[in-house]
């Protein structure tokens, strides 16, 4: 039953119709024969000849008639968003940080999520996980009220080094750890006798923001969606990139093997003191580890978040830093700036690279604010070559947490278009 995604990355010319067709409808919302015409630069007969077919399936609903600017009013077309639904699964990273969650969602053909569900991520081993997916997906459905005859199929997005041959996916940030998701996909499909696919998170929160996000992402064709500082989704050309064995999107260099850590002692990128863009600050940035050690030294420096924090350093988060530097504490300011500082470093390096319309920053560090996304772009414009700076746009991913698990859910959505 596995495999349609690779029919999505290799589409006959029909296929691509299908879905050039569809894809016009649904971002229009209502629209006619003629404007699909111009839009995808098909024949009116040939968009003709799908749309009949459409209509036919009940897919496509002839909603009404547009304003004529001569000769016979055009029918406007609509997507029916009840025909079918998909759903789409956010593992969550394997960093336990305070918020973590693994979410899914059901989304309609028109992108909308008709239903979310999320439950907070525990330290456990791959087979729990997997067996609380499951449940999580039973949730969905009974909270939806769909039944499983309208749904197309499953999609996963998933944290690390994803190898496709074995089955396997590879922590790389910090501690490696390689796991078997095959179990997961299986158990999936037999539970609920629907197609699933698996891909890497920062790929599908890319798709998600193209597919369903607001204003210059969604019409962006070149775009970078970074998961912080660890792994990013490129979309280049309008196209998904997966590289050759589908596993672009690294942002740091693999962690030194025992037998190499003697070889460069003294290189920064060998080491997690922080110090070099290539290496990983985690999720958050480090910031709540970073305030913690701050006032461990001098807890006069942020009285503001010692007060929130009971004064104890051991009980900052990542979120109390944020609400800190909001109410004016200097200390968590200045751990804030310095974190969009680092993170702008490694997004100019992307922009010189990849000269990008617009690139989100998103997986939860978004949350760091204004503060936090003015250090960005100076830094951006600091390190970034004036051509590519000039016409890019830094933003915070539109659909916050929900990239993921959106991006997971139009990838099948997507197939199915595809294969009407």
């Amino acid at each position: 039953m596995r495999g349609f995604l690779d029919r999505v990355e290799r589409l006959t010319e029909k296929e691509r119709r299908n879905l050039s067709i569809l894809d016009t409808i649904r971002r229009n919302n209502e629209v006619s024969r003629a404007d699909i015409s111009k839009l995808t630069d098909l024949n009116i007969v040939t968009v003709s000849n799908y749309v009949s077919k459409y209509v036919k399936s009940k897919l496509v609903f002839e909603t009404g008639l547009d304003i004529s600017s001569g000769g016979r009013r055009p029918e406007l077309l609509k997507l029916n968003n009840e025909f079918r639904y998909t759903i789409g699964i956010d593992l969550g990273a394997p960093h336990l940080i305070s918020d973590a969650s693994i979410i899914g969602v059901i989304l309609d053909v028109t992108g909308k999520v008709v239903a979310k569900e999320k439950i907070k991520k525990e330290k456990e081993s791959f087979e729990a996980l997997s067996t609380r997916v499951i449940d999580l997906v039973d949730r969905l459905l009974v909270k939806s009220g769909i039944e499983t005859s309208l749904i197309h199929g499953i999609g996963v997005g998933i944290w690390g080094v994803i190898d496709r041959y074995r089955g396997m996916v590879r922590y790389a940030v910090e501690e490696e750890i390689i796991v078997s998701y095959t179990g997961l996909l299986d158990s999936l499909e037999n539970r609920f006798n629907l197609p699933t696919i698996i891909e890497h998170d920062a790929t599908l929160a890319a798709f998600g923001e193209k597919w369903s996000g607001i204003g210059a992402i969604s019409s962006a064709d070149n775009l970078i969606f970074m998961c912080s500082d660890s792994s990013c989704g490129l979309i280049i050309n309008g196209e998904l990139y997966y590289g050759a064995s589908k596993s672009a999107g690294e942002l740091n260099l693999s962690p030194p093997r025992p037998s190499q850590e003697a070889v460069a002692l003294d290189r920064c990128w060998t080491s997690y003191e922080y110090g070099c863009c290539m290496r990983s600050r985690g999720l958050d940035l480090s910031i709540a580890a970073r305030v913690r050690n701050a006032l461990k030294e001098k807890p006069e420096d942020g009285q503001i978040i010692m007060k929130m924090a009971g004064n104890s350093p051991e009980n900052v988060t990542f979120a109390m830093a944020i609400e800190a530097s909001e109410a004016g504490d200097e200390l968590s300011r200045k751990v804030i700036d310095d974190a969009g500082d680092y993170l702008g470093t490694k997004t100019a390096f992307l922009i010189n690279l990849f000269n990008p319309e617009v690139v989100v920053i998103g997986r939860g560090i978004e949350k760091a604010g204004d503060t936090f996304f003015s250090a960005v772009r100076k830094s951006v414009r600091r390190w970034g070559y004036e051509e590519s700076v000039k016409i890019v746009k830094i933003l915070p991913a539109s659909l916050s947490e929900d990239s993921v698990a959106v991006g997971a859910a139009a990838l099948v959505t997507q197939d199915f278009f595809a294969k009407v």
